[in-house]
């Protein structure tokens, strides 16, 4: 009995591919101890197979649909029970019935997605006979509803993660004489990491300018991502009116109220690079995390300034550098430094590749990213490269050095 297509098995199949199952393994161990049940079992149904999502006492996975009990339980809006699937000819030729492990009683409740369409069923499974009592199917419906809130939750942060990375840059910004590429990897579906660039012309000066940006929202998930992308748009809008001082500062005060009010702060890097010459004039809000790097060695661009959202007032006042045009500025978030005993001097000993001149910004950045990802980071990992290149004129300028701080 092959599912047709349809909206809810594709919703199904979406959430068994991006479902985190520890956090529904829980409530099918309730289960199985509530019932003294050998197997209990979150399966989704999509269009060809059944997706074991969360189990106890049987295998985490996949199988075709047509061996699936499930499948008919998400056809209807009630409990499914079934006294002995041996003698019910339409389960007693699939192979957990009439091979290993001889499963004989089923009782499966249809769990709703956020269409509000059947997508899976939480089901118990026994080896012998057995019947449930109006008490323990009221239970169970119980645990199937706790089971859609839980689902409802999972499609809303899966949403929430689709908007974040839609609002990050994707393209290369519209300025001659820079590379630049940024990736994030939330922790969860969502996060409080995020980066962004965008062009600005100087007020009294034809010439453009690139702001580039990494934040870090303290915390994970839809909160953090929701104060994130507040964050980004604020400074957006101050950035093209105002220096980059003031523009940290006036994000500060506009943003103050939600981040105090969440409990929450945000660290900030935020500079401005003049591509032709390299100046670069940057706000470190205890972020701390940015360096630039070269085949001579690295120095990091770091001011002891508070986040955004913290309790002491602080007065951001930039620092500026210069970038040459065969340095690379690199930011990353703390995500990154779960894996690097926070020393940049890991960064530089353990991935040397990230200072090879033949790698693009792109390159760099996934090398970032995928070694911190690799080595377990238990935080949002985000990584943005800059580089300064020949403009379409051919020029490239140094403008000597700068002070740092």
């Amino acid at each position: 009995m092959k599912m047709p297509p349809s909206p809810a098995r594709q919703e199904a199949e979406a959430l068994a591919h991006n479902i985190p199952a520890e956090r529904y393994d829980r409530i099918v161990r309730l289960a199985q101890a509530i019932f003294g049940a050998p197997i209990a079992a979150l399966n989704l149904i999509g269009n060809d197979s059944q997706f074991t999502v969360a189990s106890v006492g049987f295998p985490k996975g996949e199988i075709p649909v047509e061996d699936s009990v499930c499948r008919v339980t998400v056809l209807q809006d009630e409990i499914l029970e079934v006294h002995d699937l041996r003698e019910d000819e339409r389960f007693s030729n699939i192979p957990a019935v009439a091979g290993p492990p001889r499963v004989r009683f089923y009782a499966g409740f249809p769990v709703h997605g956020q269409s509000g369409k059947n997508v899976g069923a939480l089901c118990i499974l026994d080896l012998v006979p057995r019947t449930l009592g109006r008490q323990q199917r009221e239970m169970l419906a119980d645990l199937g509803a706790l089971l859609e809130r839980e689902l409802a939750v999972q499609e809303e942060m899966d949403l929430a993660g689709q908007v974040q990375q839609l609002m990050l840059p994707t393209s290369a910004p519209d300025i001659d004489g820079v590379e630049i590429a940024g990736r994030v990897q939330p922790a969860r579906e969502a996060g409080g990491d995020y980066f962004d660039w965008f062009v600005v012309t100087e007020p009294g000066d034809a010439g453009k300018r690139l702001v580039v940006v990494l934040g870090d929202v303290m915390g994970k998930g839809l909160a953090a991502s929701l104060i994130a992308s507040e964050v980004r748009a604020v400074l957006r809008g101050h950035s093209r009116y105002t220096d980059v001082s003031d523009s940290v500062a006036r994000t500060s005060t506009t943003t103050k109220h939600d981040l105090d009010a969440n409990s929450r702060f945000s660290t900030l890097w935020v500079a401005r690079l003049d591509p032709t010459t390299g100046v670069l004039e940057y706000i470190d809000a205890g972020h701390g995390l940015a360096i630039i790097a070269s085949q001579r060695g690295y120095r990091r661009l770091y001011q002891e300034y508070v986040p955004l959202g913290a309790p002491i007032e602080d007065v951001w006042e930039k620092a500026s550098d210069v970038l040459a045009p065969d340095e690379l500025l690199v930011v990353v978030s703390d995500g990154v430094f779960d894996v690097l005993d926070d020393s940049f001097d890991e960064v530089e000993a353990k991935m040397p590749a990230i200072l090879d001149p033949a790698l693009s910004c792109r390159q760099i950045v996934d090398l970032i990213v995928d070694f911190a990802v690799f080595h377990a980071a238990s935080d949002d990992v985000t990584a943005v490269a800059v580089r300064r290149i020949p403009r379409a004129d051919g020029d490239v300028t140094s403008a000597g050095p700068a002070s740092t701080t």
